[in-house]
């Protein structure tokens, strides 16, 4: 997808997920579940990342194990051309 991302319908849970990181935040499954985002927050993330949004996870240590932490990246959709292929990363 190049230019133009996808976008949500209002209310939705793919909306409400992205609004909260376009505030700067990162979120967790169990924050997103506490917040009332979503129940299944990496389905999420997938739809995000198909619509062409570069969100970035990192897997981050806690007392019982390690969970994974979702944010935006200040990069946005980076799009460039290598031959005739474009690519988004």
């Amino acid at each position: 997808m190049q230019g133009k991302l996808k976008t949500f319908r209002t209310g939705s849970q793919s909306a409400k997920i992205l609004a909260y990181l376009q505030t700067g935040n990162s979120l967790t499954c169990l924050e997103s579940m506490q917040l009332g985002l979503s129940h299944n927050l990496r389905s999420r993330v997938s739809n995000l990342k198909e619509a062409g949004y570069n969100i970035v996870s990192e897997m981050v240590k806690t007392n019982t194990g390690f969970v994974a932490k979702y944010r935006l990246s200040k990069w946005g959709l980076i799009s460039f051309r290598y031959n005739t292929n474009t690519i988004t990363l």
